[in-house]
């Protein structure tokens, strides 16, 4: 899973480390533990659009036409994850395992290909992801982009033995970037051979994970 990637991932940035409190940290951790931290981090689920999705039923076979699960988090977001996939490999994770470079300011953008589906003439997988980007939607023609990108192989196959090869990806932003997108919703873009899948992080979640942006 995608929540496995960013356990093992050391957080290099450049930014200045701006610490969370002892009282934060170990909120976030057990909300993580809980599986309560939805308060932490904007989830939506990115699409085709409908004709893209229309013609692809027409076509039958293998249509990459499936959709993407996709998590932001910041600070208190990844540390809540990290508790929440710790316990679920009954794996301690505490204080202690909170290190200086988890605590350096950054934005996380995990994308989650969604499981295949059988569809009128075929079977519906997620497209290759080949990159992650930020857009505002108030200013569409630029992109933020991403310090780096992980990912990690996936591979499915059907009851009838056809295969289908995927991906997960992780992107890193540099905080600062991402707090200064312009005023308003933003997309979460997925870049794909099939085109875009893009949801995106309204102005509530905006919010509530970076408060101090205006």
């Amino acid at each position: 899973m995608i929540r496995t990637m960013l356990v093992g991932a050391i957080f290099a940035m450049n930014a200045v480390a701006q610490h969370l409190t002892d009282a934060q940290i170990a909120a976030a951790i057990k909300a993580g533990e809980s599986k309560q931290f939805s308060h932490l981090v904007s989830e939506c689920r990115a699409q085709p659009g409908f004709g893209e999705s229309l013609a692809g039923g027409l076509v039958g076979g293998i249509q990459t036409t499936g959709y993407y699960d996709i998590t932001l988090s910041a600070d208190e977001g990844r540390i809540a994850i990290m508790a929440a996939q710790a316990k679920r490999l009954y794996k301690p994770f505490v204080l202690t395992d909170v290190t200086e470079d988890l605590l350096k300011p950054a934005v996380v953008v995990s994308v989650e290909p969604g499981k295949p589906s059988s569809v009128k003439g075929g079977w519906e997988v997620p497209a290759l992801i080949e990159h992650v980007v930020l857009k505002s939607k108030a200013k569409s023609a630029e992109a933020i982009q991403p310090l780096r990108v992980e990912k990690e192989p996936v591979e499915w196959s059907s009851t009838l033995g056809a295969k289908a090869e995927g991906n997960r990806a992780v992107a890193f932003f540099e905080f600062d970037a991402v707090r200064e997108l312009p005023p308003g919703d933003f997309d979460m873009v997925v870049i794909t051979p099939s085109g875009e899948r893009r949801c995106k992080v309204g102005v509530k979640d905006r919010d509530r994970l970076f408060p101090s942006r205006r």
